[in-house]
């Protein structure tokens, strides 16, 4: 199956696109995914360890199961200016 990751940030930046799209076998869980990212997009590795990843709007860990129906997202830090 395709799962579409959406983007955000440096890690559009560095994939060259929005959504990434992964060959997988669902259900898997984001520690799997992980890999999968890595090997379907090289650049990605060098932030990927500093990212988050976010199963259904919400942030996940590596353990949490990720279905055909699960919308995914990989969050890159975030950093403000001043106030």
């Amino acid at each position: 199956m395709t799962l579409r990751i959406k983007l955000f940030a440096v890690a559009m930046q560095k994939a060259g696109t929005t959504d990434l799209e992964v060959e997988c076998s669902l259900p898997a869980n984001v520690g799997e995914i992980k890999q999968l990212v890595v090997d379907t997009c090289p650049p990605l590795s060098e932030i990927l360890p500093h990212c988050r990843f976010a199963v259904d709007d919400e942030f996940a860990s590596d353990d949490t199961v990720i279905t055909e129906q699960a919308s995914v997202a990989i969050i890159p830090p975030v950093s403000g200016g001043a106030c």
